[in-house]
């Protein structure tokens, strides 16, 4: 079973899990853990409890995900699980996928994500997500992932793992809910707002005033789906697209006018600057280009 084929196993569902093993010392009984997420309740005197196989799926999740171990009757967390809050969990479960090889099933989420920021950089909008239909939007995205041995289907995408898929973004900060549309839009707002405190520290960066092109390659190592980074160029490939010399794609673009415009970073063009990152065109913002990337928090 894999993250994507786990259907009712929602994000919410396996912090719960995660969250019940951890209270009891890190290890449960398999049947205490399905008691503890499946009480019952009571409807006109009857009791009722939720299917059996949603428990199933959320530890199916949990346990592709590598967030708990079974042994046996013994549901064990994994040490490295962060489960203190749900912000928590999910910035374990963004490391936790970043980390993984292409060979491993639930390496097509944030695959099929480096096809969203490539094919945007393609087209130059993010509209496609919103206009193609569920399976064209599955059919070409499946083209772009890795080729490589899958018996089971696991490590492909189709349109009955979108809704999975997006719910998985949205939990480690690569989607938004926009008022009007029906199906989340991709976007990197919250995971970047997530990654930049403490990046100077992180990355032995001595300065707030970062240039572009440090900035850009300190942040393709931690999010590797979007510009520059391996996924992203390797996704490129796949699709026939070649992205130009520091001009960023349409879902970055956007994600760092939206932390500038909330001062969470301030990108700055000074007027002698030679060399330039340019944002993707948007006529209504002030920002098109910009030869460093300011952190507040760094100065502080």
């Amino acid at each position: 079973m894999s993250l994507l084929s786990s259907t009712q196993g929602t994000p919410e569902r396996v912090w719960s899990l995660v969250g019940a093993i951890a209270a009891n010392g890190g290890e449960l009984p398999r049947s205490d853990a399905q008691e503890w997420l499946n009480p019952g309740h009571v409807v006109a005197r009857q009791e009722v409890s939720e299917k059996a196989t949603t428990f199933g799926q959320t530890l199916g999740a949990a346990t592709s995900l590598g967030a708990v171990h079974q042994e046996g009757g013994l549901l064990r967390l994994d040490p490295s699980c962060s489960a203190a809050t749900f912000a928590d969990f999910c910035d374990w479960v963004h490391d936790r996928l970043v980390g993984l090889g292409s060979h491993e099933k639930d390496a097509v989420v944030l695959e099929t994500y480096a096809y969203v920021a490539a094919e945007s950089h393609r087209q130059g909008s993010l509209a496609f997500v919103h206009e193609w239909t569920a399976k064209s939007f599955a059919d070409e995205a499946d083209k772009a992932l890795p080729e490589g041995a899958d018996d089971d289907g696991e490590r492909r995408i189709n349109p009955t793992k979108l809704p999975t898929w997006r719910r998985w973004l949205d939990c480690i900060g690569l989607s938004l809910t926009l008022p009007g549309v029906a199906q989340s839009h991709p976007s990197a707002d919250a995971r970047l707002t997530r990654e930049l405190p403490g990046m100077g520290a992180r990355e032995d960066l001595t300065t707030a005033e970062i240039p572009a092109e440090v900035f850009l390659q300190h942040l393709a190592r931690r999010l590797p789906y979007l510009d520059g980074g391996h996924m992203f160029a390797q996704t490129a490939r796949r699709i026939g697209h070649v992205a130009g010399p520091r001009q960023l794609s349409p879902l970055l673009s956007a994600s760092l006018r939206n932390l500038h415009d909330d001062g969470v970073l301030e990108l700055r063009l000074r007027g002698d600057a030679g060399t330039v990152t340019r944002l993707w065109p948007e006529p209504t913002h002030r920002v098109q280009t910009f030869h460093a990337v300011y952190l507040p928090e760094m100065s502080a």
